[in-house]
Parts: structure tokens; sequence; C-alpha cells
């Protein structure tokens, strides 16, 4: 039943913003509080999305919100032109996090995509100038603007947007003989472009024998790696960023969602060395990395250096996956439960879209993604108390509907 309240709310976005979000769910969420949301009327929520995987620390946490409120009570933007402080800092954590490098903050994720690939055609075009080319793979997600839709392997965000820019190349996802057959053919790829567990893509993990393969190929041919870690990173996989479940370091990492916790940052951090192929007047931003969203991305930092929280992760990511595979046992639906951490997704044997609308109504926030997967990204410090909580409307669901069958 929806109220009167969501029904002047629904009426007014329709008059006043563009509908490319199709059918929104209908709930309007005004207030959180630590892994819970509250909607227009009052309606207590548990968050298993975070907003896709935006949320990381939660809502309304005292040490993120003091943060914050410092930080606009003092200065929120200059420019680019002149030191940050807070960007320095931020840099400095990311680069203690993952590997040491530079940093070059942007806005978005897609952002961050579009300076990887800049910075990977300028080096590939430093050996020859025929060598810009960028290989992705299907099923991949890596933006909207057009480097990134270009990369994208899904037809469905790409249509209707040709021409599409050239030089891209989209293989197979864990196919090391597609990769090979390319490289033995091709001698004008510059980079490499792929997430090690694919998001929008339905919770797709890379296997490490094809991880490891196609490393090996790429140094041999002096092929940079980009890992977009903008859905993986910032801890929501156990580690701090997914490649490190692999035992590698890649050449660029793309950084975003989480970065801010809901504050709008992404960064591109590469090895000391490619910070030079984008030099002065190369790439710019006019937002990016201002001293609002660098303070919020260093207390996500701090937070992510905690050991408390990343065991966090592990112990509720060990607690969903176990009851979701039991669930599994007795619900034929459910075919097949995969992820990282708290980076989970459930495939389903049909579409799953009214699990999601029928959770929404029993106060469970989930997402469904290509089709058939639904996500389970809650905040990755959820406490074992709410992941229960949501754990039983999601089984209270699934078990209803074997007893429908």
């Amino acid at each position: 039943m929806i109220s009167k309240k969501l029904r002047n709310i629904i009426r007014e976005d329709k008059k006043y913003l563009f509908q490319n979000y199709g059918d929104r769910l209908p709930v309007s969420f005004v207030g959180g509080s630590d892994s819970y949301l509250f909607d227009q009327d009052g309606k207590r929520y548990v968050d298993f999305f975070s907003g896709i995987a935006v949320c990381n620390l939660g809502y309304n946490r005292p040490q993120f919100s003091r943060m914050l409120h410092k930080q606009v009570d003092r200065i929120l933007h200059t420019s680019n032109w002149y030191f940050n402080q807070e960007q320095i800092e931020a840099a400095k954590l990311i680069s203690q996090l993952s590997f040491r490098g530079k940093t070059l903050f942007v806005n978005s994720g897609t952002e961050a995509n579009e300076a990887a690939i800049k910075l990977a055609r300028r080096y590939g075009r430093s050996k020859s100038s025929k060598r810009y080319q960028i290989i992705s793979f299907k099923g991949s997600f890596h933006g909207r603007t057009y480097g990134g839709m270009s990369a994208t392997g899904q037809e469905k965000i790409r249509k209707g947007f040709e021409p599409l820019l050239p030089g891209f190349k989209i293989l197979p996802f864990n196919d090391i003989g597609a990769f090979k057959k390319e490289i033995a053919k091709n001698g004008n790829v510059a980079a490499v472009m792929t997430e090690l567990i694919q998001g929008e893509g339905g919770i797709n993990i890379a296997e490490k024998a094809f991880v490891q393969e196609l490393l090996s190929i790429c140094r041999k041919n002096d092929i940079l790696t980009i890992v977009d870690e903008i859905q993986t990173g910032i801890g929501r996989t156990g580690k701090h960023f997914a490649y490190q479940h692999y035992n590698f370091k890649p050449d660029i990492i793309t950084i975003a969602k989480g970065l801010g916790n809901g504050i709008p940052i992404g960064a591109i951090h590469t090895r000391d060395s490619l910070a030079t192929y984008l030099d002065r007047g190369s790439h710019g931003t006019t937002f990016g990395g201002n001293h609002l969203a660098c303070a919020a991305a260093i207390a996500v930092l701090r937070e992510l250096k905690k050991k408390r929280t990343m065991n966090n992760v592990k112990v509720i990511g060990k607690y969903l996956f176990s009851e979701l595979k039991q669930l599994r046992e007795s619900v034929s639906l459910i075919r097949e439960i995969r992820g990282m951490g708290l980076h989970i997704g459930i495939e389903l044997a049909q579409p799953g879209m009214d699990i999601v609308k029928i959770a929404l109504e029993n106060g469970l926030i989930i997402n469904c993604t290509f089709e058939r997967v639904i996500r389970i990204m809650p905040p990755l410090n959820i406490s074992l108390k709410t992941a229960r909580e949501g754990m039983n409307i999601l089984k209270k669901i699934f078990l209803e509907r074997v007893a429908q069958q």
C-alpha cells in the first residue's frame, strides 16, 4: 500500500526528472543508522545493498560524520591549481593499503576508468603509434561514458550509442585460449582492463589460473594490466582490494564507490613510473579530489586499516555463505551461490526482480543484476545481529516460495 506521502514523491519525480532509471522501487529513504535505512513513513529496513557497494561504513557512523562536519566547517573546494593536504593524506593511505604508487583523484568510477584508458593509450603510443588497443571481457562493466562503455562487455549497455570508440577488443571471460590467440595475431595491444569479480555481470569470479597466465603474457609483451576495483575495492571482498586474493600487483587500479561512503569520489592508482604518462595538461578535473571528497576518503581508508573492520567482513561473509548454502539445499530456485567476502551473488533459475520487491515489502534491501542474480552487499561493519535479521527475512521469502510450489 503506497502512502499519500510516497504518491506525492512519485508524482513529482515523474514531473521533474529524467526517467532513465525506469520504474524506481516504491520507497524514498530519508534517514539511516548503522546498517539500517528509514523511509518516508518511518519504516525500517535492513540494508543488504549499501547503495551498490557505496556506503561501506553504513549510515551515521560517528567517526565518519565528525570528519565530514569538521571539513565542512573548514573548506569544501579550492581547485587543483593549488596543493591539497587532504589529497596527499588520502593518496598516502591508498598506497599503504594497495601498493606504492601515485594517485589521481576524480569524481566517479567511470571517470577513473576514462583516466586509466587515456594513460594506457599514452603508454602504448609511446612504444608505437599503432599501439593503442585495449582488451576487456564479456560480462564486464566499466562505466557509461564513452571510453568506459566501449570497454564494457555487455550489449545492453552499449546498444543505441554506436558508433563506439575504436580500439577496444572484448574477449570471453576466463578463456585464456582466446586471449592467447588475440595476442598472437595482434601486436598493437597497450593494456588489458578487467574486473576480478564482475559485479554488474552477475558476480562472475576470475579463475586464478586464468589470471596468472594472463599476467605472464602481459609481462612478456609489455602490456599494462588495469584492474577495475570500483565495486570490489575498499574491503568488499575480505581484502582491501580484490587483486590481493591473486597474489600480484597490477600496473593500474581504478577505485570509486566505497571510497567516499556516499560522497562522490573516484581515483586511479598506478605504479610510480606510469604517472609520467599523464603529464602537465594531459588530464584534469574541476571537482576531482576536492577537500570534502578527500576528507571522506581519509575517514573510510583509516577505518579500512583497522583489523576489526576487515575481520568483520570475513566473519559476516562466512556466516552469510553458510546460511545461503544451507538454504540452497532446500530451495531448487537457487542454482548457485558465489562471491567473496561481502560481495555475494545468488543465481536463480528464473528472473529475480520479484524477489527484490517482496524483500523490500518485508524490510530488506537487496538487488538483482543480470536478470537472475540477487546481489548481497551489506556494509562492511554490519553486526552479526543485523546480518541475521536480514538473512531471516531472505530465508522466509525463499521458503514461502517453496511452499507455494
